[in-house]
């Protein structure tokens, strides 16, 4: 009989289609060992599923996205407080039917929040996995990620760099290195594609439209190589609190976007991306470097453990290195 896992996610795919949280769905398949359950919020009615080997119990969610909030707004802490209730109440009702060997949370917060007040209610063991949003807005927040991680059984890091983010500022702690590595299916062209020029130089932003993940920075240098040459495309895939200058962007000519991409598609695009540029503020590393490694080239900020991977010529230290960078590309045919 296989051991039964219990994880928990506030970010998790709602469809077949969707990307955010899928590394999870990879970790699962890496373990068929196992027998998976997941509790992950789901925006509709609540209802039970299995998606790739893993049971998955979605509960009723009706707001947006967690990890585009501030966390200093009234509103952040209220949804924040319904995850935090709809992960206890589903899991206190899953344990009256499963005999789970521990929950395994994905996230500090509010995923690992939750399991510290299972374990208090319930006697039930957790792991935690640390995967960046929730070490980089709650690292300086009194009694949260101290009293969640030095309760839980074991601890992971997607990176070295967010590991030793932690354990500088709380002592005592053992966090084992764990990636989030993951691959893109089979490629599958999109309905209507974005008109790509194959003779184009073809540069691609992937991931959410936020501050965060240095959007604004992307359509700067976007802005800047075009100055120096005509010969290049710029890309965006993906939606976020950036929607209405992607679309701006877009009206002027500056990238090319019509929203997120599933994974299929994006699969599909990788034929044609020449170089993908992470511009990110703050990163621990990122599923898309992985995603990407032998597809094309990455240009990437030194953040995180992506230095450990990248080529160094490939780190850029400011928006003029990726401008000069990137206008002296040399496509290859």
């Amino acid at each position: 009989m296989k051991n039964k896992i219990l994880i928990l996610a506030h970010s998790f795919p709602q469809n077949e289609h969707d990307f955010r949280g899928r590394f999870i769905l990879d970790y699962v398949k890496s373990h068929p060992e196992t027998e998976f359950h997941v509790i992950a919020p789901f925006r509709g009615k609540g209802f039970d599923t299995n998606i790739d080997g893993a049971f998955v119990h979605y509960f009723e969610w009706n707001h947006d996205y967690l990890a585009g909030r501030r966390v200093y707004q009234p509103s952040t802490l209220f949804v924040t407080l319904k995850l935090l209730s709809g992960f206890i109440s589903s899991t206190k009702k899953l344990l009256k039917e499963y005999d789970f060997e521990k929950i395994f949370a994905c996230w500090a917060v509010p995923a690992g929040f939750s399991a510290y007040f299972l374990k208090k209610l319930c006697g039930i063991k957790y792991d935690v996995w640390l995967l960046g949003t929730d070490v980089n807005k709650f690292i300086n927040f009194p009694f949260i990620l101290p009293v969640t991680l030095k309760n839980a059984k074991k601890i992971y890091s997607n990176s070295n760099r967010l590991a030793e983010i932690v354990t500088n500022k709380i002592q005592d702690l053992n966090i084992e290195i764990l990636p989030t590595y993951s691959s893109l299916p089979q490629p599958e062209k999109p309905v209507k594609p974005l008109e790509i020029n194959e003779k184009d130089l073809n540069i691609a932003f992937v991931g959410r439209l936020e501050k965060v993940k240095g959007f604004d920075f992307y359509l700067e240098i976007a802005e800047k190589v075009l100055e120096k040459r005509k010969d290049v495309t710029f890309l965006a895939f993906g939606e976020g609190s950036m929607n209405m200058e992607a679309e701006s962007a877009t009206k002027k000519g500056i990238i090319k976007w019509n929203g997120a991409a599933t994974l299929e598609e994006l699969s599909y695009y990788t034929d044609f991306i020449d170089v993908l540029c992470i511009t990110s503020r703050n990163e621990s590393m990122p599923v898309v470097f992985w995603e990407f490694q032998k597809k094309c080239r990455i240009l990437s900020f030194p953040v995180g453990d992506i230095p450990l991977y990248a080529h160094p010529e490939d780190i850029c230290k400011s928006v003029d290195e990726f401008v000069r960078k990137l206008a002296d590309f040399k496509k290859h045919f």
